[in-house]
Order: structure tokens, then sequence, then C-alpha cells
């Protein structure tokens, strides 16, 4: 394992990053028991006018959430009635393109494709690489496909690689897999990074022996589940083409959909997958300078290799590799997006408590990508080269994901009246009758801005199955209501645990791989 380039920007033994990781942790907590030491204090007026300002920021954040998911939707139609294929063709390398790690025609321009995996059947195995296989581009000349398999899959994981590698090994010019050692010393387990990071420097050899240059490569990285769209590696290919200082940039699709076994799932897990769907979408257009890679993503391989791949120490491969990116790129690392449908499955272990178990050890999981909070901070506080607006803004984008997000629904639902209980005279105060009812207006008008985005559900995953009855088909049209509770529950519950879990110093050296079966439930 090399430590050394990591030590450059983040270093995980030192004491510094013990002590940030400390902070994330007292944030959340200074901000949960707010209600509690204002009131003790004596000035809770301070945390009702803070209250007051998140009902307006999740007031603001829902409008601009509808407007985004609309505009993004707009895109999505117009990117799948175009001929990408044509588009690329009319490119002039000589003329047109900025010349940043571009080869030299497109005749030397390739893709590789990233496949972790570890227990999954073949089935879905076979789905993913099959949509793959059926892209409207040149697959035999463009792509290459590296399966990442984790030995302790079993001998079934090889035995898929094989079966994949002999079904579709003719669909691409080359199809490839890579069994990831178990137990080696140090790494995590349970997470695709160490997986992946194994398979790409063993990828990246053997081109390299085989005469490629890999600064023309264009990585993307899969889950296991997922399925593409025909037109997304065009799309995705002209979009790369097409972007100035492309090398400091990773690509990402706007539309990510759970609509493998959507209808299958229970309802909460439903009101879940959509919510991330719409917040993905709405983000890349409201909110795109703050965007972090997440589940499909593609980069250069150059730039791969360059910041050592990724860091297979910390619980979490996504949001990881953007710091690890953005901190070796002395922060000049962005991420721009592409409007065509990726399709995934959405969490789904059989029965329903075993499903709802799945779900919250999965964003417990995601919880821990808080990690990247003191691996950031140290990062910064070592990175002059880093812009100071630049280092606030990125410490301000931390903040809001891993402290804001994370506390605003417990704050708005019993902020109020925790402070009530606390202070007995508290209903004698005019602001005591006023704020309460501004906040319920606020929220009430949040609420009925779900309804908007409902349409844009509809379009994206269609009119539940005729067999699921009557009842059923008028329920689905109010499921966003129940966003309330999984913001109090999925959404707080895990990643408060992992905040503290991190305080305490308890660095997860294993991670669940989560169930996402596709049989009806």
């Amino acid at each position: 394992m090399s430590e050394n380039i990591y030590k450059k920007v983040y270093d995980l033994n030192s004491w510094s990053f013990k002590v940030l990781s400390i902070v994330p942790g007292v944030i959340t907590i200074f901000l949960l028991s707010s209600p509690i030491w204002a009131s003790l204090f004596g000035f809770p007026q301070l945390v009702l006018y803070y209250i007051t300002f998140l009902a307006v920021f999740w007031v603001f954040k829902s409008v601009m959430s509808s407007v985004g998911n609309f505009i993004a939707f707009s895109r999505m139609q117009k990117t799948l009635a175009t001929d990408w294929n044509d588009k690329i063709e009319k490119l002039s390398f000589e003329q047109d393109l900025a010349s940043d790690y571009l080869p030299k025609s497109y005749k030397d321009f390739f893709h590789v494709v990233m496949i972790p995996f570890y227990k999954e059947d073949y089935e879905t195995l076979s789905a993913t690489v099959k949509a793959l296989a059926d892209s409207e581009y040149d697959n035999k000349n463009k792509v290459f496909v590296v399966l990442a398999v984790e030995e302790s899959g079993g001998p079934e994981a090889e035995e898929n690689a094989k079966k994949l590698q002999a079904e579709f090994g003719k669909s691409f010019k080359s199809l490839r897999y890579y069994i990831h050692p178990k137990d080696i010393p140090g790494e995590v387990k349970g997470i695709a990074g160490a997986n992946l990071r194994f398979a790409a420097r063993a990828f990246v050899s053997e081109i390299s022996k085989e005469g490629y240059e890999i600064e023309n490569f264009l990585v993307t990285k899969y889950d296991s589940d997922l399925k593409v769209h025909p037109k997304f590696l065009s799309a995705l290919t002209f979009k790369y083409l097409a972007t100035q200082d492309r090398y400091h940039c990773f690509f990402s699709p706007a539309i990510m959909l759970y609509s493998n076994n959507y209808w299958s799932v229970p309802v909460l897990m439903r009101v879940i997958s959509s919510s991330i769907t719409l917040a993905t979408m709405s983000e890349w257009i409201t909110a795109k300078n703050t965007k972090q890679s997440f589940s499909c993503y593609s980069f250069n391989l150059h730039l791969l290799d360059r910041i050592d791949y990724w860091d297979p120490r910390i619980g979490v491969d996504d949001t990881s590799f953007y710091w690890n990116a953005y901190l070796h790129l002395d922060g000049r690392f962005r991420g721009e997006e592409f409007y065509v449908p990726t399709y995934m499955d959405a969490v789904h272990a059989g029965d329903l408590v075993k499903t709802h178990v799945a779900q919250y050890k999965q964003l417990h999981r995601w919880g821990w990508g808080v990690i990247v909070f003191p691996m950031t901070l140290q990062g910064l506080l070592r990175n002059n080269r880093i812009p100071p607006l630049e280092r606030l803004g990125s410490i301000m984008n931390l903040f809001q994901v891993y402290n804001i997000w994370v506390t605003i629904a417990f704050l708005l639902t019993f902020g109020i009246p925790l402070i009530a209980l606390m202070n007995r005279d508290f209903g004698l105060l005019g602001i005591a009758h006023v704020l309460p009812r501004v906040i319920s207006y606020l929220l009430t008008f949040s609420l009925v801005g779900l309804f908007p985005s409902r349409f844009i559900l509809e379009e994206l995953y269609g009119s539940p199955p005729k067999e699921k009855g009557f009842f059923f088909f008028l329920w689905h049209f109010f499921e966003q209501i129940l966003l309330t509770i999984t913001m109090l529950t999925f959404n707080f519950l895990p990643y408060i645990q992992a905040q503290l879990e991190m305080m305490m110093g308890k660095m997860k050296k294993e991670h669940m791989v989560t169930p996402k079966a596709r049989s009806a439930a």
C-alpha cells in the first residue's frame, strides 16, 4: 500500500487528524442540544432565530429543488433525442477541442468501465453488462470492461466473472477480470474502493505493457447493479471531449433512478430512493459547484494513477475519491454532468424487517462519509496553494452536508417544543405565538412544494404495476409526504451514529454489503 502520496494531503494516523475527527460530531451535538444550553444560559431567542433561518432555508431549497428538477428533466428529454455519435464524428481534434490530455485523434481514445462485485447473483451482473453491451456506441473498438472481483465472494464470484467473460467478451474490445485478495492488512472490508484500487492498478500495468497511453482512457466507476441507457457512453464521450480542462473534472449522470426493483420495495425505501433521484437532479442545476462524486462517475485514468487510486483505508470510496483528487490538484477539480439516466436497485433484503435494517446499515455506511470532513480539513490546512476563499467555501460545503442537513429535521420538529419545555415564561412572549405559526406555514408551503416534483417522479418511474391495485395507485401520489419520517429516522440516526463513532475513535474496519434483491415483495 502506498501511503506516502496520501500523507501529502492527509494522514489518518496523525494526532491532528484524530483531533479533527472530533469536529463534525461536536458541531452536530452543539446544534442538536442548542435549545437546551441556550435556555440554560438565558438566550433562547438566539436558537429561535436560527430555527427560523432553517425553516426559510428549507423552503428555499424546496423551491429550488422543484425548479432544478424541471430543468434537469427538460435537459434529459433533449439529451435522449440527440444523436451523440453523429456529434462525435463532427468534432475536429485539430481545431475544436482544448488539447489538455487529449489523444492525437479519436482513434486513440478509449473507455474503461470498472464493475466491482462481491456475491451478486449472475442474473444481476449479466443485466448490468448486457445494458452496457447494448450501448449505441462502438464497444468493440473503444470499450474495455474490467470486472473487479472480491475473493471473499467465494468461488462463485470468480465463476460469475468467467461466465460474463464467455458471454460478453466479444461485445467489447476487452473484458478482463482481477481478483482482489481478501484480508489485506490495513484495508477496510466491505467497500468497493479497495477492490477497485487493486483491479485498476493491475489494469494500468497490463495496458501500459500493451503499448497504450493511460491518459487516453476515460474511466467509469460502476456499481454492480447499475444499468445504463443506450446513449450513456456516446453522450459521456461527447461531454468529455467537448469540456474545457477535462483532466480536472469528474463526469456524472444527473439522472440516477432506482427503477430496477422500485415497485417491489417497501414504501420508505421508495421515498428514500426517489428523494435521492430528485436531489441529484436538482443539485446539478442549482448547486453544481458543490457536487461530489457519487455512485457512478467518470474521470481520466492518468488522474486516477496520479492520486494513487482509491484509498483502501477509508470506509467510503465515492466522496473520498472526490476530496482526494480535490486536495491533490490544489482545489482544481470539479464535476460536470450529462443528462442520460442510469438504473439501479433500491435496498431490498427479502422481508419487511430485514429490508429496513439493511437500509439503516447502508445509510450508516454512507454516514461514515463524514470521514472526509477531517480528511479535507487537514488537507486544506496543509495546502496553501488552494486560495483562501476556495478553502472557506469547501469548509462551508462540508458544514452544510454533515451538520446542517443532519440536524435540520430534528431542530425544525423539536427545537421550539424543547425551548418551551426549558422556559416556563416562554408562553408569555409574543414570539412564542408568532414564530411557531410562521414556521408551520413555511413548512406546510414546502410540503405542498413537493407535489410538482411528483410529476417528475411519475415521468421517470412510471405508474405502479396494475397488480398492485387501485388503492396502491392512489396512495403512491402522496408517498413523498413520508419524507418527514425518513428525515427524522433514516436520514438522521445512522448519520449521528457514524459521527459519534468517529468522535470516539472507532474507525470502521468492515462494512456490510447492501442486499438489493429484485424479487417481488
